[in-house]
């Protein structure tokens, strides 16, 4: 089963709002955009996508508070998740791994690497791992 390379971008700060969805449609992904964790949540509701794009610093709710809502549904907890921050010292990669992220990204980060990641993600995931159970 090929999996379709569609990610949604949860990011609150404006600048990257723009840069980042424009540098991903150009690798090829479909982008859902959410600009807090609320509504990130209501749009999983509607839409299933192969991986999440975090940024774990977020308004309404921390990020870790929302990665754990989606790996606590039955579908929703299968799609892995990339962790952004620009934020990057001692145990923030393993608190985002405890959260239930799959990995972290350091911003800045290239756009190279980030499509590297979210490969690596999408090959992770077992074919038919984000069907309904």
């Amino acid at each position: 089963m090929t999996m379709a390379k569609k990610a949604p971008e949860i990011e609150d700060r404006g600048d990257i709002r723009e840069l980042l969805p424009k540098g991903l449609i150009l690798l090829g992904w479909e982008l859902l955009l959410a600009s807090s964790g609320r509504e990130a949540m209501k749009r999983l509701a509607s839409h299933l996508p192969s991986v999440i794009l975090m940024d774990m610093r977020i308004p309404h709710g921390k990020g870790f508070e929302i990665a754990r809502s989606p790996k606590a549904h039955p579908v929703y907890g299968k799609i892995p998740i990339l962790a952004a921050s620009g934020y990057f010292v001692g145990l923030f990669r393993e608190q985002c791994l405890a959260a239930g992220c799959a990995e972290l990204i350091a911003k800045p980060f290239a756009f190279s690497e980030l499509e590297s990641q979210l490969a690596d993600l999408l090959l992770a995931v077992k074919p038919n791992a984000l069907d309904a159970p």
